[in-house]
Formats: structure tokens, C-alpha cells, sequence
């Protein structure tokens, strides 16, 4: 309920601000003359719509528009049970900043009105009227006289809202769509308001240029209720309907519809033709070394003016299943919770990765990168910090790499350290290992299930970090944790070795103690042997997919732990690294079900859980596994096919996917200690 009070809040003010600043310009140019010229009307109005949506769009999206709310209800799965409340928000707020604006204005009204003849609620007072309400075409201050009158037929009004509308809302959602590669980053409020300027600049003359019912008919309702009576609905006849309402949400579906079946795709056609393709370990590149140095000819990506004092930045690595992304979440949460902005970055092989939508129903600014790991895309990672800085100014960076991904010293942290030092400081690098897979490896447990050529990136990863830190470790009595902490005292010399438990708590605080209170010390860079390195991430099948999920009252939590471990049981007797879902149903308001399987001997477990029945909504699974790409598609279309056998009454759609084998590591950038000057 807090939720929702938010969301209806925010459309409240925001629509508020947008109707104060609007209305109050068409006041301030008809009642004082104070702008000159259609121009400057709307370019208030185009400010004051960046205004509002800067301000509320983490609260509720910021439509402030029927025509936005019932548009992307029909196309991109708004929740249609908050159609209706997000209308009457908007429909309050507007009738409140009418009432305002009509408490600053009254006595230039009455001046007005008495300067020109006017007598309030009488034929010809749309002159005052429209302060408030529209009306065709546009009175300028004047009675309506029928000659203006036939300059703009209603059919022809009706035409120009409908494709002003649809304008708008394709450029609303094609500038907040993420996969568009040229939209304007922080600055889709400022594009949606310059918008909106340029469509009054030339259909204001003739009809005010509505594109929004709760602008017009909030304060058309008001204006009727302070004095002009019955004249706000009948200067126009129905026009006030037809043309002020049912043409803009008309439009809105005209223009959603445009960007969903158009542009929606082929700017995700457009963002997987620039991923780095996935290919397989066949591609022939050179071998590093570790003595190699960073590739000169590489251009770096420059970031705002540092903060004072500079950002802190935290990499918390590990192979796949080890609690990474529980353990970013965590760390952001003891972070804002220290007073600190944070912005969360996530990289992944392929797209449409689960961690970021479960960091971001945390409530947290997250950037994903890609189609590969952090030190091969070490400019995408800096523009991603670029991005959540610009939109957010964070303190400090929680960056999350690709669970198969070694070598992250020499190739991301002494890169940032080298490039951009004054910047970052940086923290020292945590390693997760998950207990029972490390037993596994150390012969402590069950027989180790992955190859050995697998098994290299995983003590390597280890191998590396500042701090390893043994997750889950309420999954182990005392003495099963002292030997593997002995062990990797024995495998790894000199490493600083960290307990935790999420579940619990255990160990959490000290953990973020230690990270808070220091940073990385330079210290020779590891060997690795790039071609072993790319061989055992060539073992490993990647898959990500999207599933569009329609039943009636079907119990989304069962459904994903059903799914897993379905798939778990197609696929032996490979093994599983990691399999993550999330379920977002078209109906909820940020709310998700999550489920992850980080071992194929282990159970699904929930990590996020809906509380109550479902309809439909959208499912994105991420697995992770040492077999061939083509039999993980083939246990998940299995699963999807079986599925409404034990959860009847729904339907799956494999809406997309992506299956292939991570290609060969190729570091943009990879130094040696002697590049980075002491710590």
C-alpha cells in the first residue's frame, strides 16, 4: 500500500508542476501579456514538464497523463488495475493547480474581464476560460467570433491532437527505452519537454495542443465551478470530449503502438548487432602474457569531473553460484544506509540478465553491461559509471563481474587505478567462494563435478583476490568450516580469509568494515594462461531467455521453483553453475519472484516471493552449465512445454533467446604492478 501511495503521490505533484507551470504561462500571457509570442507559452511548458518529471519519475514513472498511463497499459504491460487510480491522481492534481493558479491570478482576471466586457460565464468569456480549459481554435485572449470560428473544423481539431498525442508518446517511449543506443541518457525529460514546446509551437494556435485529458478536463472542471458555469462544455459542443480526451488517448495508443511493433524491436536488433558476438573458443587471437601492458592504440571513455572526494569503488567477484549479486544488494543497502548514494554496475555474457532486474526491485540505480566480461569491455564499464553518475552522482560503485571472469586486477582495477585514479578509490577486491563448491574442488566434499580446465578459472579468481570470503557458511557445522578455511590457507599463502552468512548475518558487518576501511594495496599481477583461461570458459554453455507467461490465478513462486528444478533434472548428469529466474507480472508494481539454483545437488530456493495469485507477466532465465548450448535449449523448451501439465490453466511463450559459448578473452586494457603507482 506504501508502494501504490507513492506511485499516486507522485502523479499527484507531478501533474501538479505541470499544470502550474503550464497553465500559469497561458495566464501570465493572456492576463499580463507578460510572454510574447506562442513560443514562449511553450517553452515554459516544455520546462515545466522536465521539471515534474525529474521530480516524481522515481516515485511512479511520472506519466501525468492519461494518455500515457492507458498507452502503456495496452502496450508494454503497465499493470491495468492502476490505470484507473494513476488517472484520478493526475485528474487531482491538475484541479489543484487550477485552484492555485486561480488564487494568484483572481485579480487579473477581474481586471481582464472588466478591461475587455467580459462577463463571466457568458457567451465570449472562453477568453478568460481558457486559462484553464483549451478550446478550438486557440481564443488568444478573444471571444470566439464565428468567423475564427470556422478556421478549425472539429474533425480537423480531433486530427491534430490525435497526431500530436501519438508523437509524444513515441518519442516517451522511445527515448526511456534503454536498448536505444542514441537516446539522451539523463536528459529523456528535457527531450520529452522540448517536445511537447516544438508541438504547441505549431498546433497551439489552433487548438491549444491538449496531448493530455487530466491537463485539460482537471482544470476545465474547475473553471466551471468558479463562475464560468456550463460555458466550459458547450463553447465546442462535445468538442471538450471528443477532441480533449478521447483524441489524446487515441493518439497515445496510435504512438505506442508505433514504437511497440516498430521501433521497439529494431532498436534491440540494433543493441544485439553491437554486442560483441559470443563466438566460440575457435577465434584465433594471440595469447597474453602476464607481463603485457595495456594496447596503446586503446580509447579510453571520459566520465564527469570527479566528486569531491572521489567515488569509492567495490568489485566483489567469484564464480558463477557463489552469492555475488546477494552480496552486491547487501553491501548497497549497508552503504545507503551510511548516508552514501550508490550505483550498482552488472555484467554478463549475453542480455537480459536476472541480477539486474533483482538489483533494481531492490530499488537500487543499476547499469548492465553485455556480451562480455568487464576487462574485455573496459570502456563500456566506464561508461556505465559515466551514466550513473551523471544521473545520480553516486559516492560509490558496486560493480559486479562475470562469474567465469578472472584476471580482474590487471585488467580492470590497476587499469582505473592508472586511468582514472583521481576518480576512484579503490576498494580491496572480495572473492566468494561458495562451501560446498570449494570442498568439492578440494576433495573435501562430493566428487568435484566440473573439468579441470573449468576448475582453473575458479582457483585462479582465487588466486587473485585481496579477500576471499566464504559465503553461506550456515550450510557447514564448525569443523567442516575450519578445514576448508585451513585449506584455503594452504592452496592460497598469506590471504586475508573472511567468513559470512546472508541468511544469518554472521560475519556481514566485519566484512563491510573491511572494505570501508581500506584499499587495494599494489601487488605483483598473477600469472595466467589466457589459452587454458579461454578453453575452460569455452566449456561452459550459456543461456538466457524471456518467456511470456498467461494463466488466470497461477501461483508464480510454485511455477519457478517447478521450472528449476526441472531443468535441473534434463540436464544431468551436466553440471549446473548457476540457474536464476524472475517472474514479473504484468499487474504488480515493481514486484517480482526470483528463484536461483547454484549447483545441480542443491534445491531451488526463492529469494524474492509474490504474495499473491498472478494473470501473466514476463519470465527471464539465466543458466549456466558445462554442456553444450544446444542441450540447455533443449531442457529449457522442455521444461516450458511440460510445465502447464503440472501448473494448469497456464500458456509459456519463449518470447527469445540466446544460447552459445563465451569466446576468447580478449583484456582491452592489462597491467602489470610496475604501471600503478604504489597505493
Amino acid at each position: 500500500m506504501n508502494r501504490l501511495f507513492n506511485c499516486l503521490l507522485g502523479e499527484c505533484v507531478g501533474t501538479f508542476i505541470l499544470v502550474f507551470f503550464g497553465c500559469g504561462s497561458v495566464a501570465a500571457a493572456v492576463l499580463t501579456g507578460a510572454q510574447v509570442g506562442i513560443f514562449q507559452v511553450a517553452i515554459v511548458w516544455g520546462l515545466g514538464i522536465a521539471i515534474a518529471i525529474y521530480l516524481t519519475g522515481s516515485l511512479s514513472g511520472a506519466h501525468l497523463n492519461p494518455a500515457v498511463t492507458t498507452s502503456l497499459a495496452w502496450w508494454v504491460g503497465f499493470p491495468k488495475r492502476r490505470v484507473l487510480p494513476y488517472i484520478a491522481a493526475q485528474l487531482t492534481g491538475a484541479f489543484l493547480a487550477a485552484a492555485v493558479l486561480y488564487l494568484i491570478f483572481s485579480g487579473a482576471l477581474r481586471s481582464y474581464e472588466t478591461a475587455h466586457d467580459i462577463q463571466r460565464g457568458a457567451p465570449g468569456s472562453e477568453a478568460t476560460a481558457m486559462v484553464f480549459g483549451e478550446y478550438f481554435p486557440n481564443p488568444g485572449g478573444k471571444p470566439l467570433d464565428e468567423p475564427r470560428r470556422q478556421m478549425m473544423a472539429p474533425a480537423a481539431a480531433f486530427g491534430a491532437e490525435v497526431v500530436g498525442t501519438a508523437i509524444l508518446l513515441l518519442v516517451i517511449c522511445s527515448v526511456t527505452d534503454k536498448c536505444n543506443r542514441s537516446r539522451p541518457r539523463a536528459f529523456e525529460p528535457v527531450a520529452i519537454g522540448l517536445t511537447v514546446t516544438l508541438l504547441i509551437s505549431l498546433l497551439g494556435p489552433l487548438t491549444m495542443a491538449c496531448f493530455n485529458p487530466a491537463r485539460d478536463l482537471g482544470p476545465r472542471v474547475f473553471s466551471a465551478l468558479a463562475g464560468w458555469g456550463a460555458l466550459p462544455f458547450s463553447v465546442n459542443g462535445t468538442g471538450w470530449l471528443t477532441v480533449y480526451v478521447i483524441a489524446p488517448l487515441l493518439g497515445g495508443l496510435v504512438g505506442g503502438g508505433l514504437y511497440h511493433l516498430v521501433f521497439r524491436e529494431a532498436y534491440r536488433l540494433q543493441t544485439r548487432a553491437s554486442a560483441p558476438s559470443p563466438a566460440t573458443i575457435a577465434v584465433p587471437i594471440p595469447a597474453l602474457k602476464s607481463s603485457t601492458t595495456h594496447n596503446p592504440m586503446t580509447t579510453t571513455t571520459p566520465i564527469p569531473a570527479p566528486p569531491s572526494p572521489p567515488a569509492r569503488y567495490f568489485m566483489i567477484g567469484g564464480f558463477l553460484g557463489a552469492g555475488k549479486t546477494t552480496a552486491v544488494a547487501a553491501l548497497a543497502q549497508r552503504l545507503a544506509k551510511d548516508g552514501m548514494k550508490v550505483g550498482l554496475i552488472t555484467n554478463d555474457q549475453g542480455s537480459n540478465l536476472v541480477d539486474t532486474a533483482m538489483l533494481r526491485a531492490r530499488g537500487f540505480a543499476t547499469e548492465e553491461i553485455p556480451g562480455g566480461c568487464f576487462c574485455c569491455r573496459f570502456n563500456s564499464l566506464v561508461d556505465a559509471a559515466a551514466k550513473l553518475t551523471a544521473a545520480t552522482r553516486p559516492d560509490a560503485f558496486v560493480a559486479e563481474p562475470v562469474g567465469s571472469c578472472t584476471d580482474l586486477v590487471a585488467t580492470v582495477t590497476y587499469p582505473l587505478r592508472r586511468i582514472y585514479g583521481d576518480r576512484f578509490r579503490i576498494a580491496p577486491l572480495s572473492v566468494l567462494l561458495d562451501p560446498i563448491r570449494a570442498e568439492q574442488v578440494f576433495g573435501l566434499g562430493p566428487a568435484k563435478r566440473f573439468s579441470e580446465k573449468v576448475l582453473y578459472i575458479w582457483r585462479k579468481q582465487a588466486e587473485e583476490a585481496d579477500l576471499l570470503v566464504i559465503t553461506k557458511t550456515d550450510l557447514l557445522d564448525e569443523s567442516r568450516l575450519n578445514r576448508l578455511k585451513n585449506r584455503l590457507g594452504e592452496e592460497f599463502p598469506g590471504k586475508e580469509i573472511l567468513t559470512v552468512s546472508a541468511r544469518t548475518g554472521e560475519g556481514i558487518d566485519a566484512w563491510f568494515d573491511r572494505l570501508l576501511s581500506g584499499e587495494q594495496v599494489t601487488r605483483p599481477v598473477m600469472a595466467v594462461d589466457y589459452d587454458v583461461y579461454a578453453e575452460g570458459e569455452a566449456l561452459l554453455g550459456w543461456l538466457n531467455a524471456t518467456v511470456q507467461v498467461r494463466g488466470a490465478g497461477f501461483d508464480a513462486n510454485a511455477l519457478l521453483r517447478h521450472l528449476a528444478g526441472d531443468v535441473c533434472q534434463r540436464l544431468a548428469p551436466a553440471e549446473i553453475a548457476h540457474l536464476k529466474m524472475t517472474f514479473s507480472p504484468d499487474q504488480g508494481l515493481g514486484d517480482i519472484a526470483a528463484v536461483s539454483l547454484v549447483r545441480s545437488d542443491y534445491v531451488p530456493e526463492l529469494s524474492f516471493t509474490l504474495d499473491g495469485p498472478a494473470d501473466s507477466g514476463q519470465l527471464i532465465l539465466n543458466l549456466r552449465a558445462e554442456a553444450d548450448p544446444a542441450e540447455l535449449r533443449a531442457a529449457v523448451e522442455a521444461a516450458l512445454a511440460a510445465a502447464p501439465q503440472d501448473v494448469p490453466g497456464i500458456s509459456l511463450t519463449l518470447d527469445h533467446s540466446e544460447q552459445f559459448r563465451p569466446g576468447r578473452p580478449n583484456p582491452t586494457h592489462r597491467y602489470s604492478d610496475a604501471d600503478v603507482a604504489p597505493a
